[in-house]
């Protein structure tokens, strides 16, 4: 709410600065209408969450793995993989694409890309759609999923098997639910608060108060008072400047502590309001007051474990069924995230892993070097053994060998006496 220099004048005289703060808390100052992806991305806690989980969805790369009997290969000369790891489409790399299909995921509660085939009805590209051109609707004779994507005065409707479709969290399975449009009032009350800060600290005259006058003030000087407040005391810049007054006028300074209205303390809960909405760590969007270098560590590993997991889940299961034909599902073909750089804590950490891994047998030289990304080296495929390693209840067979050999030894020795 933008107020004239003539009301806020009228504010400061009648003391009517509750009400002021009051429209501020309601929303009442914000006209957005039907709340929307773009509106809410201008709420600060929204923005930032949104770009943590787009950015981190995309620094994982998707692999495309074929079923053995010793368990599993990656397959690099599939056009599958070339797609989805190489060139999405012509205008955008991997991550962009990822990205792209994250944020209109978090935004709308579904990510479509339409499939790009040559003329031999191979799939060649995906190309994804913001949800704001995009309508999902069920065709009411053929009972089928319809898209219909319109680009200016253009529309295209696009069938079901023509389009990579990945839904949030839904009623039935089939389209996501919007977090911005469920979290509407609770972004508006962010994005109130916002404006109230704007509004606060650009006020005419800083600090604020209130003129008082021994009686009626004739017109000129009340519009020599307004020209000269919008002229002379409005903005930062000008901030402490001496206010000239006539006709025995007085200024009174009445101080308004923001902290006292707990207007700082309701826009820090409204962050965590929005953290809570999108499963985002505080720490990960720079709110820091009750994080600790013990525990941020741990925060950002179970972000990645109950935030991003499912939603990378969600995206495989998808694309094994919609982007993999029936014959490469057949053939053990399947596409999964590689989560190995995000999961991996901190060197410390994984030196620790790799040693006890190392110890107990399960794991090489080279099985490290890989995990490291880091080239092989000769001998590097044996397996260590705990020299005491056996079954429970079997006997030791190194102590049994040992045992015959000093048998055998004292047998020798008896002979040649």
């Amino acid at each position: 709410m933008k107020l004239s220099l003539k009301n806020r004048v009228k504010v400061l005289m009648t003391g009517n600065i509750d009400d002021y703060i009051t429209r501020f808390l309601r929303g009442d100052d914000i006209d957005t209408g039907v709340m929307d992806t773009e509106i809410a991305m201008k709420y600060s806690a929204v923005n930032a969450c949104i770009r943590v989980l787009a950015e981190t969805f995309a620094s994982a790369p998707i692999m495309l793995y074929q079923k053995t009997k010793d368990g599993r290969e990656p397959i690099t000369d599939h056009p599958i993989y070339d797609i989805l790891h190489n060139r999405p489409n012509e205008e955008m790399a991997p991550f962009n694409f990822s990205e792209a299909m994250m944020t209109n995921f978090c935004g709308s509660g579904n990510s479509v890309c339409e499939k790009l085939f040559n003329k031999s009805g191979e799939l060649v590209g995906l190309y994804p759609y913001p949800h704001a051109i995009t309508q999902i609707r069920r065709n009411q004779e053929t009972k089928r999923l319809e898209y219909i994507i319109r680009t200016g005065d253009e529309q295209k409707t696009l069938r079901r098997d023509q389009v990579f479709h990945v839904p949030n969290l839904s009623f039935d399975g089939v389209v996501g639910l919007s977090p911005i449009t469920y979290a509407a009032l609770a972004i508006k009350l962010g994005l109130s608060y916002e404006r109230f800060g704007v509004e606060f600290y650009n006020n005419a005259a800083m600090p604020s108060g209130v003129f008082e006058h021994p009686g009626g003030l004739s017109d000129i000087a009340y519009d020599r008072l307004k020209k000269d407040l919008k002229d002379s005391y409005q903005g930062l810049r000008r901030t402490g400047v001496p206010m000239l007054l006539e006709e025995g006028m007085k200024w009174r300074q009445v101080t308004i502590n923001p902290i006292d209205a707990q207007l700082l303390e309701s826009k820090y809960f409204q962050i965590e309001d929005i953290c809570r909405i999108y499963r985002v760590p505080q720490h990960l969007v720079n709110k820091l007051d009750r994080s600790t270098f013990s525990n941020i560590e741990h925060l950002s590993l179970e972000f990645i474990m109950y935030t991003m997991l499912p939603t990378y889940k969600r995206y495989e299961d998808n694309a094994n069924m919609q982007v993999l034909s029936s014959a490469d599902r057949r053939k053990g073909l399947y596409l999964e995230y590689k989560l190995d750089g995000l999961l991996r804590g901190d060197a410390k950490s994984r030196a620790e892993a790799y040693a006890i891994g190392r110890q107990w047998g399960w794991l090489s030289v080279n099985d490290i070097r890989k995990l490291e990304n880091m080239p092989p080296i000769p001998n590097g495929d044996i397996y260590l053994e705990p020299l005491n390693y056996r079954e429970a209840g079997k006997p030791d067979q190194q102590v049994n060998a040992y045992n015959r050999l000093i048998e055998d030894i004292y047998k020798m020795i008896e002979e040649r006496r």
